[in-house]
Order: C-alpha cells, then sequence, then structure tokens
C-alpha cells in the first residue's frame, strides 16, 4: 500500500522522549506520512493528589534520561476533522476529545496503555515481575487490543512509568509497519490483566519501600569496592544435552578475587573441550574474555583470550569454513566484530567489523534452509536497555555482508524472553535460542530455551519450551547463560545478595588454587556492570 498517512496528537503540546522517538522515526521511514501534528488538553487527573505530588517531586530530584533533542515538528490547532483522510490516529493525550477522531481515520484511532497517568506507577508499587503494555485500537466498531509487550519494572515508579512509555513506542512502530505490509489491522489479542490506580493511602508503604531500596544500592557501592563481590556470577559444569540441562547439579568453577565469570561458551577442538567467557573485574568494572580447558569436570584455566579499554563479554565462538571464529559483545565499542582464530585458543585477529554507530548486545549468527541471520540485542532507548528487544538481520555470510533488517525488527519486544543467552542451534530438525528472562527486577532472572518455529523477512515467530528459574535454588537469585558442547553444558549463575552462592546441589569446585577469604554480602551487578540492563 501506499504511504500510510498519520496523524499525532500529544497531551498540552508537550513531547517526552517516547513520543519525540516516534516522531522522528515516522519522519524519517517513507513508508509513513506525517501528514498532522496537534495537541489535546491534558485530560483530567485520576490520580489522588498525594500521588500527583509525589511524582512531579520524584521525577525532579531522579529525572529520567532522556538522549533526544526537543524538536517537534509545527502544531497545528486541534479540531476532530483533522484526521480527514488520515490511515491512522496515533493518540498520546488520552484525552476524549480525542476520541472524536477514531470514525474519520481508516483503521481507527491507536493507544498506548502506556500513556495513561497511573500506567507504571502500580507495577512498580507492587514490584511486579513485568510492566505489561497494550496497544488498542479504536474504531466505530469498538476497542480492542492489538498487540502487547511486557518490560522489567524499575523499582521508582515515575522511572518505571517514563521507561516503559519510552521503550513502548517501539511495539507502535511495529505494527505500523505491519500494517503498511498487510494493508488491514492485526488481529486482536487478549488484553493484560487492569491494576488498580494507586490510592492515597498506598504512597506510605511505596515510600518506605523505595528509601529502602535506595540505602541499600548505596550499601551494594560500597560492598563492591571493598572486594565483596556482590551479586556474583560463577559457572556450573554439567553433562548432557542442553535442553536437557539441570541447573541444580553439577560442579561449580569459582572465580578467583575480586571477579566473576559469566557468559560461557563451549568449544571441541581437536579432542580438547575449551570454555571461554567474561572475566569481570570488580575493580575496574570491565570485563575482559577468558578460556579455560576442560579436564573431566575440572577446568584449567589457559588465560586471556582478549583485553580492550571497553568492556568485553559474550565470546560467542563458532566455526565456519574450517576456521574458528568469535563474535565478542563490544557494544561500548558501537560496532559489532568478527575476530578469527589465528593460534587457537589465545591468538586471534579482527576480521570484520559492522553496524558502525550501533549498540549492540550478545550478537550471534547462525545458517538456517541456506540463509544466514544475525541476531542481536539492541539498546533503542534512553535508558541503554539491551533487555526487552530482539533484531534479526539476514545477511550473506559472519562477514556481516549486506545486512538487511527484518521489517518488524524488534522481532521480540519482552523482557522475558528478548535478550540471548547463549546460541541459536539446531537439534532434530527444530531450531532453537538461548534467551535471558530479565523480570522480576534482577538482569539474568532466569533462562529460556526458545523453539523458533517461523523464521523468514515476512514473520517471526518461537515458543517457550523450558523456563529455568532460580526459584527453587536457594542461596541463588538468577542465571542467565548456557551452552553445550563436547559432551558438556554449561551456564552461569548468580548468587543471591545475602546466602550461600550455591544451592547445596551442586559441589563446588574452585577453578584455580586461590581461596578469596570473603564473606558473601548484599549486591547489585547492575550499579557497575555497562552492559547490565538499567533498574533504577
Amino acid at each position: 500500500m501506499s504511504a500510510l498517512k498519520l496523524c499525532v496528537i500529544l497531551k498540552a503540546g508537550v513531547a517526552g522522549p517516547g513520543e519525540r522517538r516516534f516522531l522522528r522515526a515516522v519522519g524519517e521511514d517513507a513508508r509513513f506520512d506525517l501528514a498532522v501534528v496537534t495537541a489535546c488538553p491534558a485530560p483530567e487527573p485520576s490520580l489522588p493528589a498525594i500521588w500527583r505530588g509525589w511524582i512531579a517531586a520524584e521525577t525532579r530530584l531522579f529525572p529520567a534520561p532522556d538522549d533526544l533533542p526537543p524538536d517537534v515538528p509545527p502544531l497545528r490547532n486541534f479540531a476532530p476533522d483533522l484526521a480527514e483522510g488520515c490511515d491512522v490516529v496515533v493518540d498520546f493525550s488520552m484525552s476524549r476529545a480525542a476520541e472524536n477522531c477514531a470514525p474519520a481515520a481508516r483503521f481507527g484511532l491507536w493507544r498506548l496503555s502506556t500513556y495513561d497517568e497511573a500506567s507504571g506507577l502500580t507495577e512498580a508499587r507492587l514490584r511486579s515481575p513485568v510492566t505489561e503494555v497494550a496497544l488498542t485500537c479504536r474504531t466505530e466498531e469498538g476497542e480492542a487490543t492489538i498487540a502487547t509487550a511486557r518490560f522489567d519494572t524499575k523499582f521508582m515508579a515515575s522511572r518505571n512509568a517514563a521507561f516503559a512509555r519510552e521503550k513502548s513506542v517501539l511495539l507502535l512502530l511495529r505494527e505500523l509497519v505491519r500494517l503498511t505490509r498487510d494493508g488491514a489491522l492485526p488481529v486482536p489479542v487478549p488484553a493484560p490483566a487492569t491494576l488498580p490506580a494507586p490510592r492515597g493511602v498506598d504512597l506510605a508503604d511505596y515510600a518506605c519501600a523505595l528509601t529502602w531500596e535506595l540505602a541499600m544500592r548505596v550499601v551494594r557501592r560500597i560492598e563492591a569496592k571493598r572486594g565483596k563481590r556482590p551479586g556474583m556470577f560463577f559457572l556450573r559444569l554439567s553433562h548432557g544435552p542442553l535442553a536437557g540441562i539441570d541447573p541444580t547439579s553439577g560442579v561449580d568453577l569459582m572465580p578467583p578475587g575480586n571477579t566473576y565469570w559469566a557468559d560461557p561458551f563451549l568449544l571441541e577442538h581437536d579432542g580438547v573441550t575449551y570454555l571461554f567467557y567474561e572475566d569481570f573485574d570488580y575493580a575496574t568494572h570491565h570485563g575482559h574474555l577468558s578460556v579455560g580447558r576442560l579436564d573431566g569436570m575440572r577446568m584449567d584455566p589457559i588465560g586471556p583470550v582478549m583485553q580492550m579499554p571497553h568492556h568485553l563479554s559474550f565470546p560467542y565462538v563458532f566455526r565456519w569454513n574450517g576456521e574458528v571464529w568469535m563474535i565478542p559483545e563490544t557494544h561500548q565499542a558501537k560496532r559489532i566484530e568478527l575476530w578469527r582464530a589465528t593460534d587457537f585458543p589465545l591468538g586471534w585477529e579482527r576480521a570484520a567489523v559492522g553496524f558502525e554507530g550501533v549498540e549492540a548486545s550478545d550478537t550471534v549468527v547462525f545458517e538456517h534452509a541456506g540463509q544466514w541471520w544475525l541476531a542481536t540485542n539492541i539498546a533503542n532507548d534512553s535508558f541503554g536497555d539491551f533487555g526487552s528487544e530482539l533484531h534479526l538481520f539476514a545477511i550473506d555470510d559472519p562477514m556481516m555482508t549486506n545486512p538487511q533488517p527484518h521489517p518488524l525488527n524488534p522481532v521480540v519486544l519482552d523482557a522475558t524472553t528478548a535478550r540471548n543467552g547463549g546460541r541459536i542451534f539446531a537439534e532434530n530438525g527444530r531450531l532453537y535460542r538461548a534467551s535471558q528472562d530479565n523480570s522480576n527486577g534482577v538482569y539474568g532472572y532466569g533462562l529460556n530455551l526458545m523453539e523458533i518455529t517461523e523464521l523468514s523477512m515476512t514473520g517471526y515467530s518461537e515458543r517457550r519450551v523450558r523456563h529455568i528459574t532460580p526459584d527453587a535454588m536457594p542461596g541463588i537469585m538468577g542465571m542467565h547463560h548456557m551452552d553445550a558442547g563436547g559432551g558438556y553444558t554449561v551456564m552461569d549463575l548468580r548468587r543471591s545478595f545475602t546466602g550461600q552462592h550455591t544451592s547445596g546441589r551442586g559441589k563446588d569446585q574452585h577453578a584455580t588454587a586461590h581461596e578469596d577469604g570473603h564473606e558473601d554480602e548484599p549486591g547489585d551487578r547492575d550499579l557497575y556492570q555497562r552492559q547490565a540492563q538499567s533498574n533504577f
């Protein structure tokens, strides 16, 4: 179909980061015609006055990040007939007056639930595992939910609302692209559960919980500087296929000193199985890449593989054309790099660079049905969140030649499944993706095994066939990566802020003879790990 003609309604003429991100995106995309930008007066407040005052103060004291220029197109005076001849009315105002425009637009009036005044506040107050988002369409026939998304809940109410609003415009953009392709509205989907708006009496409990959380974050910073390894990741090694990995059994490989180990990848080479991993230094707040050799259920560290001035993690190693290759996570350098092994396992040379200027994390490439694909997690927001968006690109080869973005990027918009947690692999004729569950306010709360059921440049779908959480593992608060190779399986686990590092069902085995001698102390990796999804 021809360019989709849009009418956009702002609330009281104010454009936050989400609205500006949306306006910029549609203004630069030939598939859209930004015909009208107007404003409606703000609707009558629905929040109790005490909550409105608190949120205003919280926003002043802890302003949400905003990395976008303040420019917006010129505004036209609002009138219901402005939508005449438009295909879609996008309403950020949530006002009753805007609803009068719905019958004039060919595909109705679209709204995001995040722009309701109370959206995101109750989720933060209740510490909901996720904040659910609904995209609705109002036509003459009624209103229906046409798409949903889920984002990790920030502990601070004002930030949770700001974060969800900015991220949710990606859902809006994706479904508008789908509309340009299909020429018809998406099939309605079930709406998320509606949460009650916060009451005045709820503020006291929220204020106490917020004060406690802020105090604990200060404590965790102090403990990290003292070398206490808060929220430490370590590795658990076992045997078997990845689909059957047992997080409660195996041998624990413990990092030495003021470090942690995460993002393990296995590769069998000349009859030996090697373990590559992120080696994070709490003192520098940077990770580098290291490798060890597996000997039975023991790892003998060999040494550093790659060290840079910026943070490195996720050493994705794979074979192609008879050689060994690696794509490390280099999002701080704002590019994706492909490295070739020249003297395996320690010698590497950079072979290709792609996606210059893009902050991409946890990138994997894979071949399926004769087509190479690149799957990565990109931060499209002011918060630097890599945990909610999975982006897919068709490529000619692992050198990232001729990348073609999937028309429906991000193909997954869900904090519980989007971020890669390992490689994409085929088994018994089926294609699987290891992914992270970044819900419950924890970076790396759990792991998923996703079966990819549709993969083409016209569609993408997957279903979760396994979900691993730390609920039955005392002393463990999360896990966020798993891999298999050489008959082994390996995963990283995250030690709880309090208690012991292991559930008691796996035997400890120090990978080196060094004992750190520190007691387990509270901490939060999100405070200093550059790649982590911000929960603040």
